[in-house]
Order: structure tokens, then sequence, then C-alpha cells
């Protein structure tokens, strides 16, 4: 099925000459022909070619601050050996890590365990796992301990020689595309990639072509029933289909894809929604992104009554579809696609510079694509070819699918099957040959189903309204057009992107949205009630009348109320990283309700009750309204009136809104921990949130800003790379509503959160010193880089829309904040970093040392209960955790306590031969077994033995680092039923009560006295 056989390969040995960089005189081959570009698009480009066939994009963007660059190899899993199968993704990690295999083995582990929960990759390795036997495309792309080292193992076979010999078969010049972007001159740019990349070795054509789909007749017609780890109803349906990746001047399959997707009247997904069978449809396809890997993908989320009739969404499905077939192709249908298309193209934004060069070094892999359309592929299709249309929906048959149906447990279908690598459940069965029958027939019909409307609404005037404003200096600030106690404009017309494009903003804030558990959930659901019946009608002038005129319909309320029990339900798949960050949100934000307070509220709500709230909900409103683009004032101001007259405000003088606002945390180091409730997760959680100074001091943000990266680089490399105590290791800022900010540190992976706190804590120790070390070079180069952030201009009219909403919506109209800020780093001195580290971070020296901790522990290991947190010191429970997970149950945790404070105490010689790490272990086991029992445990695996000798000498050599977090805390949080540590934290135990005790930070003070340029 490759249509692009019948298309001959586009000449790139055309419109190249011989040139030699300027500095270095090296040869290479520039494109010199046309290269078709949006009419908006600013920057310089010059497509190269290095003698070693290597292909460079060179981007020069005057307007940016930001260098990027990507170098994609047409490489990947599907040419795995099968005996080593994972090898490419290991490569990939091994690429910049040549002496590290044992230890970034142990990160591709980690990485595939912290996917294990995942749906996508679940389905995806069921999809694998039915492709046909030895196809590239049936094997396992992750890898895992198992398929590599063990693999290796048993077939006798060097990992380290089969990773060179891969990377020497395959990494070839010839398969790489390179594009460099920055504000550098081409010449300078194509210098770099030059001196840099020609040495890069050619082998060749590399590629692997794959011919054959690996979706064989034998396994189309068929229904793949599987189990899921939420609980949710999906319905994918997978169509094989030929490559047509050289038609991209008219892409057929978009037509098909652009009808199926619709979402308005006479759609397949209006349909289904009002039989309360579907909440939502998506179309997906990989038509030439993976080689011989082509699929038309419909995917429904189903309701549980849809799921049980997956028949009937068939039919529905298929009737569409022929529908399609008889009324042919259409045209103005294509010219409509078509024509918005061009207008995005030759408006098109500019975008970030990563993704940028991500995308187009993967797209120049196309080799059909000509030199002269890489920048226009995929964003201008200029022919409409009736017949390729018609073949192509000829594959969007009955005779070439199969139906994956997703559940959590299904009524009569016995998943016993099991996948090797991710343990999902599923059966196969065959669709039976009448219902294939029946959605073949010509005259299959559903009513209702019919073809969109012509799209009134493709604009014909993109008429620039001011564009002498372009080349003045460029205003940061929109203009507060008006101002009352109902209701805020601001404006700003385009001045700087040269766009018929503009956004209009607004945020209508109402008492009652937040006001309880209940009133949040009803408000949730009217927005999307609202969304679901506004969706067919999106052009609809009718549409803002709705907004308050809306009736709730039984039938679409129990379908959302059973949308979000899932999404309560659900919440405890969550990876334990995130379940840190939403029980974060529940101990220090005022503005979020527990998940399960929130699903015992669903119970209560009934259609009457939530039509009452939302009758209601606009009695009393404040409305903020922000306008920037291709607009002017007098149509600022139409589209106020227009507004406000449909919201009819009421005068709300003396009304206090709510406002979002954190809890000020008290003095003290406090630790929420709690079982991981999935119980087949192997990973646990640390994420350690530091508070440091006030996020509206800006001095004390900057500092914080400029810690930010080296604390990551250092953090990854020392918790990450060296000690492999998980494959999610980051370390980021933050600041919250005028509250303060925070150095947050996060570890998600299979060692114990109590080890984890130690090696953080040790961290923030040595962190001192490598501040001390930093360079005058280094702490330069950091500071410029982020003055260069703040100073980077905006690339469309969202951005700065986005900069505007933010200040606006909090009410800080600290709209002179970036620039301010990229004055502030400059006026920074080195010193400044070490002190503020001393006055927040380090605990020995801080005042007012502040932190919060939340663990998350998996099932999988041993979790000490409140008493054993109260008794034992942070470094016996890391030390015994470590020791319980090499399999030594036996142990007696009273004994390692006592043997680590023998060994802090007094036995100096034990305390030095901690460098001795085995023989100080196998003491202590001995010391800590009883007689009968007192032997090496067999079977401990590399890493887990690696990390119980580090959790012991953490114990004993740095026992120091550690100091008594009691003396900053001076509240006896006793009386609400919290526990002390001997190290002198306070275990959270009820939220609630904590967060009762302490003060609430005030609003955001705003940066100016508002004064609207009209009055209202």
């Amino acid at each position: 099925m490759n249509f692009c056989k019948n298309y001959p390969l586009p000449d790139w040995t055309l419109g190249f000459e011989h040139r030699k960089s300027l500095a270095s005189q090296l040869p290479y081959e520039e494109y010199t022909g046309p290269m078709e570009k949006s009419a908006s698009d600013t920057n310089d480009y010059r497509l190269i070619r290095l003698p070693n066939n290597l292909v460079v994009m060179c981007v020069q963007d005057t307007e940016t601050e930001t260098a990027a660059a990507t170098l994609s190899v047409d490489v990947g899993s599907n040419m795995d050996p099968v005996e080593l199968q994972g090898l490419a993704h290991f490569l990939e990690h091994m690429l910049f890590m040549k002496d590290c295999i044992d230890r970034e083995l142990c990160a591709v582990d980690s990485e595939f365990k912290g996917l294990e929960s995942s749906e996508y990759w679940r389905l995806h390795q069921i999809e694998c796992k039915l492709f046909s036997s030895g196809h590239p495309y049936s094997k396992f792309k992750i890898g895992n301990i198992k398929t590599l080292q063990q693999g290796a193992k048993d077939h006798g076979l060097d990992l380290h020689k089969e990773l060179l010999k891969f990377y020497n078969k395959y990494y070839s010049s010839d398969i790489m595309k390179l594009v460099v972007y920055g504000n550098h001159t081409l010449d300078q740019l194509v210098e770099w990639a030059a001196s840099k990349f020609s040495n890069v070795k050619s082998r060749g054509d590399s590629v692997q072509r794959i011919v054959d789909h690996p979706v064989s007749a034998e396994f189309l017609g068929k229904a793949v029933y599987y189990e899921t780890v939420n609980d949710t109803h999906t319905m994918s349906i997978y169509f094989p289909v030929p490559d047509v990746k050289a038609m991209y001047r008219s892409d057929p399959f978009n037509y098909i894809f652009h009808l199926i997707s619709h979402k308005g009247h006479g759609s397949i997904t209006a349909h289904l929604k009002k039989k309360g069978w579907a909440t939502g449809l998506s179309v997906f396809t990989s038509i030439g992104e993976n080689k011989g890997l082509n699929e038309f993908n419909i995917a429904i989320s189903a309701t549980p009554e849809g799921l049980d009739r997956y028949e009937d969404i068939l039919r529905v499905v298929f009737a569409y579809v022929q529908m399609l077939v008889s009324s042919g192709p259409q045209e103005w249908i294509q010219q409509d696609v078509s024509s918005m298309m061009k207008i995005d193209f030759n408006n098109e934004d500019k975008i970030d510079a990563i993704p940028w060069v991500t995308n187009y070094a993967y797209l120049i892999h196309n080799e059909y694509v000509a030199p002269e359309h890489i920048l226009s592929k995929d964003k201008a299709y200029e022919m409409f070819d009736f017949d390729t249309i018609l073949h192509c929906l000829s594959f969007i048959s009955p005779d070439n699918f199969r139906v994956f149906i997703g559940a959590l447990k299904h009524k009569s279908v016995d998943c016993s099957e099991i996948e090797p690598y991710f343990g999902a459940a599923y059966h196969v069965d065959s669709l039976s040959a009448d219902l294939l029958d029946e959605l073949a027939r010509d005259d299959i019909n559903v009513d209702g189903l019919s073809l969109p409307e012509k799209n009134a609404f493709i604009p014909d005037d993109l008429f620039i309204k001011n564009p002498n404003m372009l080349g003045t200096a460029v205003v940061l600030r929109p203009t507060l057009l008006r101002l009352n106690d109902s209701f805020e404009l601001w404006f700003k017309q385009d001045d700087q992107f040269n766009t018929p494009k503009g956004s209009i903003y607004l945020c209508i804030k109402v008492p009652n949205v937040n006001s309880s558990p209940q009133n949040w959930i009803m408000s949730n659901l009217y927005c999307d009630m609202l969304n679901s019946e506004l969706l067919e009608d999106l052009y609809n002038s009718t549409c803002a009348e709705r907004i308050k005129a809306f009736k709730v319909n039984d039938m679409q309320l129990s379908m959302h109320m059973a949308e979000y029990r899932q999404k309560y339900a659900n919440i405890v798949n969550d990876p334990p990283s995130q379940l840190c960050a939403v029980y974060k949100s529940y101990i220090t934000s005022t503005a979020e309700w527990h998940h399960q307070l929130l699903a015992s509220e669903l119970s209560k709500i009934t259609s009457a009750k939530l039509q009452a709230h939302v009758d209601s909900l606009f009695d009393v409103t404040y409305t903020k309204m922000c306008m920037v683009g291709n607009f002017d004032e007098t149509e600022a101001l139409k589209v106020a009136d227009n507004v406000q007259a449909v919201i009819k405000p009421t005068s709300n003088l003396g009304y206090s809104f709510s406002k979002l606002r954190s809890y000020n945390i008290e003095a003290g180091y406090y630790v929420y921990q709690m079982q991981v409730p999935n119980e087949d997760c192997v990973n646990s959680a640390v994420k350690s949130h530091i508070y440091c100074g006030s996020a509206t001091n800006k001095r004390e943000a900057a500092i914080l800003e400029i810690l930010e990266e080296p604390v990551h680089d250092g953090f990854f490399a020392q918790l990450r790379t060296k000690h492999q105590l998980g494959y999610k290791v980051y370390a980021s800022t933050s600041s919250y509503l005028g509250g303060r900010g925070e150095l947050v540190l996060l570890v998600e992976g299979e060692s114990n959160p109590m080890n984890v706190t130690l090696h953080v804590n040790k961290y923030i120790h040595d962190m001192q010193q490598r501040l001390l070390d930093m360079s005058d070079e280094q702490f330069t180069n950091r500071v410029q880089s982020l003055v260069r952030l703040y100073q980077e201009r905006l690339k469309n009219v969202d951005q700065e829309v986005n900069r505007y909403l933010g200040t606006v919506y909090y009410e800080a109209y600290d709209f002179a904040y970036y620039d301010e800020m990229a004055k502030l780093l400059q006026s920074i001195e080195k010193d400044e970093l070490l002190e503020f580290w001393n006055k927040y971070v380090n605990p020995s020296t801080a005042p007012a040392y502040t932190r919060i901790d939340v663990q998350m522990w998996s099932t999988k290991i041993w979790k000490p209960t409140v008493s054993d947190f109260k008794e034992y010191s942070a470094k016996t429970l890391a030390l015994y955790g470590c020791l319980r997970s090499e399999g030594n149950d036996a142990l007696d945790i009273g004994k390692v306590d006592e043997f680590i404070k023998t060994a802090i105490a007094g036995h100096k010689e034990q305390a030095d031969a901690s460098d001795d790490s085995g023989s100080l272990i196998a003491e202590l086991k001995n010391a800590s077994l009883s007689a009968s029992e007192a032997t090496y445990t067999a079977g401990e695996s590399a890493e887990r033995a690696t990390h119980t000798a580090t959790a012991l000498e953490l114990a004993i050599k740095d026992h120091e680092t550690f100091g008594n977090y009691a003396e900053v805390s001076h509240t006896n949080f006793a009386t609400i039923g919290m526990d002390k540590t001997p190290d002198g934290m306070w275990l959270i135990t009820d939220y609630r009560k904590f967060q009762s005790t302490q003060s609430i930070y005030g609003s955001v003070l705003p940066a100016e006295v508002l004064v609207p340029k009209y009055s209202s």
C-alpha cells in the first residue's frame, strides 16, 4: 500500500552549488533555488549539504535572543535486534554517557517502570503484539534490564559491543538532518555546522525501509478487548492505509480527516453525543511518520452505554463514511480547508526556537519533499484530486479495520491473554460476519448525518488596521479603556506582528463558582455542558444568549457526572510525582478541594439543583476583558458593549470578590506522607518545597531564578546520574499569588522516600560549596542568559495577550515586570547567591527555615509506621528501608538504630571504615540479625546494594550535615494530632487542621493606580 512508488523523488542535486565557509574554507554545497515561505516570515534561511551528505538548515532570526539546534537521525526501535529489544533507546541514553552502561541500564529500566501504568504505552504494546509476527514494528521499543542485560546474557552477547555495532551500522551522516537557529549571520551558522559536523562518518544510506504493513489480513475484522488502568471507556477504530507522504500538495487523507473529525451539525461527534454514547471523538493519522506503519485512527471517548453499544457506534461511523463515498469528494470542502491553511500560512506566527528546529529536523527526512517546499509542506494544499480522495476513502472500509475496546473491566469478556512487557490483559474476538456485511452495505444509513455547511466565516478582509504603527517603538502594555464596579476593558492594537490576527480574552468572575465543593462541581458541569451544547453551533449568532439562558439536559448531565466520577476515581492512578503535586496543593492552597470530597458531593447534585445554581450564577459579576491585536478602539468598545448587553451586569459596589491566596506557612520542617494508592506501582516519590523569600520581592525572585539552573544541574547529576535514585529527577522554582518563592526538588523512583530525603539534604549541604566554587564567568553567563530571556521579543499576538492576562487576572497590573527584572538581574552580585542560600535554603544557617516534603510510598516497599517516625531518625529509617529492599525482612530496626548511634557516638574505627561499605554492611547485618539468621542475604541487586552502602555512609560519615529542625519551629502542633520526629520534622496527619493554624497571605498589591481612558 504505497502510493509513493508512482511518484519520482525530487532531484536534490539540482540547485546546489559548491561553496566554502568563510573562516575555515570548509567545503559544502548550498541550495540556491527558490524557497517557498510565508509572506510574514522575516527569517533568513540557508539550506546546505556537507561533504558527508549531512543536510543542514541554517536559520537566522534577527529578533531572537535564543539559539537552538536539533540533530535528527533516521534510526529507531524498528532496527533493534530481536534479542536486544530497546537497544536503539538505550543507545540514545548512552550517546553522552559512554562510560556508564550499568548506570544507564538502570535509568532505562526506571523509565520503563514509570510507564507501566501508562494507558498509551499499554495499548501500544498490545497493538505491537498483534502485528504480524517478526515484523519490525512488533518489537518492544522502550527496553528494560530484562530485554537488554538479560537478553545479552541469554544470547552470549557483550552489550557494550552490541551498542557499538548498532552505532557503527546505523549512525551515518547520510541519514542525519541538522537544523541550527539563532540571531547570528548565516555565514556564522554555516561555519559552525561545517566545522562541527563535517567529520561525522558517512556509512551510506543505512535507513531500514519497510514495505509490508504490520497489520496483515488475518488481524482485520477483529475486536480487541483490553483492560485499562483507569476507570475509562475508550474505542479506537484502526484502518491500515497507504503511504501518501509524496502527495503533500494535495494530502487526500486530510480531506477525510477534516470531515470525520468535524463536530458541527450532522457530524459523527454530534450524533454520538445526542445518543449519549460518547463524550468526544478525535482522529489521528500516522501517515508517513513511521516507515511502513500508516494508520488512520478514529478514537472515541465512550460512555458505559456507548461501549456496550459499540456495534451501533460502528454503524454510525460507517454510515458517515458511506455518505462521503456516495456524495463523492466535494471541491468546495477542499477549498474551505485550503483557504484557511493559506491564510494561516501567509500570516504564520513565529514560534519558540526549540519546537521549530525539532519539527523541521524531522520534516526534512521526508525524501519526497523538494528543497523549495521544506518551509511550506503541510501548510499549503493546492490540488484537489477527486480520484485519489475517493481511492483513499476505500481504505476506510468495513473490510479494512480492527477495533480496540478499552475498559477497567468488561461485562461479558474474559481478558485472559497477557501482553508480556506491561502486563496488560486483553482478548481478541472476531467481529460477526453479519455485522461486517451490514457495515459494508451501500445503503447503510443513519438519520441526522450530513456534510458540514460551507464555512461562511473564512475571512476575506485581511486588512491591517494600522500598518503605520509598525516600525515605531513597541508599547509594552495595554490601555485601560473602561473601568467601573463590574467591568474593566483592556486594549492594545498590534504594533509589532503585522498580521490580521487578534485575541479576545473574557473572564467573568462570579462569587459562587468555588464557594463550596458542590458549587465548584456544578460550575464545572455547567461549563462542560455549555461547551458541548455550543460545539455544534460555534458560529451561530445565538450562542452568546445561551450562556445565561442555559437549560439542564438530564441525559447530558448524567454523561458528564459519570465523567467526573471517573476523573476523581482515576486520580489514584496518577504517577507518584504527580500525586505529590496534588497533595501539596491541598495543603497550601486556599482554593483546592480534595478529590474525595468532590466525589462525595456528586451524588447530591440533581438537575433542579444545577439549574438553580446556573440561574443565579450571574446575579453578581465582575468582568475582565482584554483585546490585543488587529483591532481598533472603536471595535474594542463595541465588543465590550455587546458583552455587557448579554451579561447585564448589576452594580456590585461594596461586594468583595474572593481572590486566590496562599497560606503563609510558619517556620518549620513538615512532612506529609501517604501510600501510593496504585498497588501495582513500584515507584515512590519525594517532592520537597523549601520556601525562599517573598515572591513580591523582585530582587529575591531574581536571585532564586539565577539559582534554578545550577541547582537543577547538580541535583540531576548527583541524584539521577550518580546515585540512580530515579528516572524523574529535577529541581525548579515557583511562586504563588504574592506568597513566598519556592525551591522545588523532586525525585521519583524505586528508592524509599527517607533515603531520597537524606540525599536531598546532603545535596542542599553540598550546594553551599558549589556556590562558593562558582566562577565569575559561570555566574555572568547564567545572569546574561536570563536577561536575554526577559528581553526576548514576543513572537506572536497569543504570547503578548498571555503576558498581559496573568497580571490582569491576579490584579497585579505589573506590565513593566519583564523590563524591571532584566535590569534587576544585571545588578545582582555573585555573593548574593550564597547569602540567599544561607538565609533560606541551608537549614544550618536559615533563621526561619521553612519546608514541606510530600512523600508517596509505594506499596512494594517497607513503609515506617507513625510510631517508627516518632521513635527513629531519618537516617535509621532510610538505611533500614534500603536493607529491607534487599530482602532482609528479619532485620530488627531497633538494632539498626543502635548500630548507627554507636558508630556515630564513639566507635571511630567503624565510622572510618564506612569507606569499606561492604564489610560494614555485613557487620551491620550480623549485629542486627539473630544468631540463627546472621547470614548475608543472597540475590541482592547491585543497584539496591549500592543504595544501602550510600545510605550507611550518609547515616554515619555525613551525619553532621543534617541538623535538628526542631530549633526553627516554635509551635506545638501535637495539640492538633501532629507528631514530631527525632530530627524535629512535624508529620502532617490532617492537612485541614494544619491549615487552620496558618495565616494567609494578603492579596497582591497592584503596581499602579487604575485610571481608565474613558469614563463609563
